[in-house]
């Protein structure tokens, strides 16, 4: 119990030292992070509503793999449904400015290994 009171009592003496430490906020971002393209904008300013542009520029799909990301970020995280002409201007521009990444070629295999 002892325990309990002591860390409970160094946490409100601390509280007014966390309180006050310097806030750094983070860059503000802007359309041009992401990769220039038709549909940009739009793409921006209705993904960044839920996230940053990070999350888009490390990802890299096929059309048809960014388009069922729609309806699972609708289903599992309440993403206002995207439908219509503007599913279609962004789907497109984030297969065309973030298609699927070139894969590695296998690691090298010693063809005189046996199995």
């Amino acid at each position: 119990m002892k325990g309990l009171i002591a860390g409970v009592a160094a946490a409100l003496l601390a509280g007014p030292l966390l309180l006050s430490a310097p806030v750094i906020a983070a860059e503000e971002e802007t359309p041009e992070v992401l990769a220039p393209g038709e549909g940009r904008e739009e793409t921006f300013y209705y993904c960044i509503a839920c996230h940053n542009t990070a999350l888009i520029r490390r990802s890299g799909f096929t059309r048809q793999q960014w388009d069922e990301l729609m309806d699972w970020m609708t289903e599992k995280h309440g993403m206002n449904p995207l439908e219509g002409e503007l599913r279609e201007t962004i789907v497109n521009y984030l297969a065309e400015a973030y298609p699927p990444r070139r894969q590695r070629p296998p690691a090298f295999t010693n063809p005189f290994a046996r199995d």
